[in-house]
């Protein structure tokens, strides 16, 4: 009887190890979703500042809306909703605006350096967002 009590009690606790390291191993894989996207924003955007320093302004204005709905927007990950429910509306908000700031720059004609500058704070304000998303454990839109 007490090997059997003691092999019933060794099973459970592999079955238990098992599946413990199988959640571990899900939610750490999901953990950087958020900032693969957000890489996939900055490559975006970095180009959009490339090409408003040559003076193709057509280009960087289409770069910087396929970055905003077809990366921050789009229904891959969708990262403004996932910002706004998990994060904040004042956060969902600030990126956007600062999205649209970009254009209206580009619409301006602000120097290149100015442009790049608000890049690079776009990107960062990203990257915090999509770090925050991934420590929270928040899906991509498929997941919400």
């Amino acid at each position: 009887m007490k090997t059997k009590f003691g092999s019933g009690l060794k099973m459970k606790f592999i079955i238990f190890l098992f599946l413990a390291s199988h959640f571990s191993l899900s939610a750490e894989a999901s953990q950087n979703n958020w900032d693969k996207v957000a890489e996939e924003i900055e490559k975006a955007l970095n180009n959009a500042a490339e090409a408003y320093e040559k003076g193709k302004k057509d280009e960087a204005m289409e770069m910087v809306a396929d970055a905003y709905f077809g990366i921050f927007e789009g229904e891959k990950a969708n990262m403004e909703i996932a910002v706004r429910r998990f994060l904040s509306l004042k956060k969902a908000s600030e990126l956007e605006k600062g999205f649209a700031d970009l254009r209206k720059g580009i619409k301006d004609g602000i120097k290149p350096s100015d442009f790049k500058k608000q890049t690079s704070n776009l990107v960062e304000t990203v990257k915090t967002a999509a770090k925050e998303l991934d420590r929270k454990g928040v899906g991509l839109s498929s997941e919400l």
